[in-house]
């Protein structure tokens, strides 16, 4: 019976810790604490001239509303595609699952962001033929926007890199061919280093259509070429 009475605390002992964590956990969620810093990837749409008066949509599709600022000299400009680290503050689910957070921004940095190109309306040897390697992409869940993280070789000087749809395809029968083309401007390939760049998707929108698949096509160090395909739904 002792044996018994004794389990059965033991039982019960584990139980109340059990509920003691679990409320614990469960409680820890109901806040954000100063250093919750979290990094993303958005637009910014200015909503006024005030300062902190813009929105950022991010790239999953949720918002990051400004409650104050740690970056008081980054220029805010509509339509800017930036990276940034916040620190949010609270947030509120919305009823199409989006979470929009009131947030505290620690730093923001602009993200070069370009549209993509008509073969017919750009000089050939402007864009360049230089190789560059594409080391992930990826097409925001909302707005359309493709995102490049690319490598390359530098000594230091400023290079170009345009998205050319080639003429290849109209995106319904044969996927469309867009180059990615990089002009180094005779620079020379010292040391390596990294990029980010984006492109508005807009002129892949194809009309009756829901979804367009495309490739991106470059050359590689090694003189390959590569063709990752790519699919955009709208």
């Amino acid at each position: 019976m002792k044996t018994t009475t004794r389990i059965f605390n033991v039982f019960l002992t584990f139980m109340i810790v059990l509920v003691v964590l679990f409320s614990s956990c469960t409680k820890e969620k109901d806040y954000y604490s100063i250093g919750d810093i979290f990094v993303s990837y958005g637009v910014i749409e200015k909503r006024s001239e005030t300062i902190n008066d813009f929105i950022i949509h991010l790239d999953d599709g949720n918002n990051v509303v400004p409650a104050t600022t740690s970056e008081s000299s980054f220029r805010i400009k509509d339509n800017q595609r930036i990276w940034v680290y916040f620190n949010p503050l609270s947030d509120t689910k919305l009823t199409d699952s989006t979470v929009t957070y009131i947030s505290r921004i620690v730093s923001l940095k602009e993200i070069l962001f370009k549209d993509i190109k008509n073969s017919a309306q750009v000089s050939d040897d402007s864009m360049g033929h230089d190789p560059l390697i594409v080391r992930d992409a990826w097409i925001s869940k909302t707005g359309g926007i493709l995102t490049l993280d690319l490598k390359y070789f530098t000594q230091g000087s400023l290079h170009y890199v345009n998205l050319i749809d080639n003429g290849e395809a109209d995106g319904i029968i044969k996927p469309f061919v867009l180059e990615l083309r990089h002009n180094a401007r005779g620079d020379s390939p010292a040391y390596p280093a990294t990029a980010l760049v984006s492109f508005k998707l807009n002129y892949l929108k194809l009309t009756g259509q829901n979804m367009t698949r495309f490739y991106i096509r470059y050359t590689d160090y090694d003189g390959r070429r590569i063709d990752l395909p790519l699919t955009y739904h709208y």
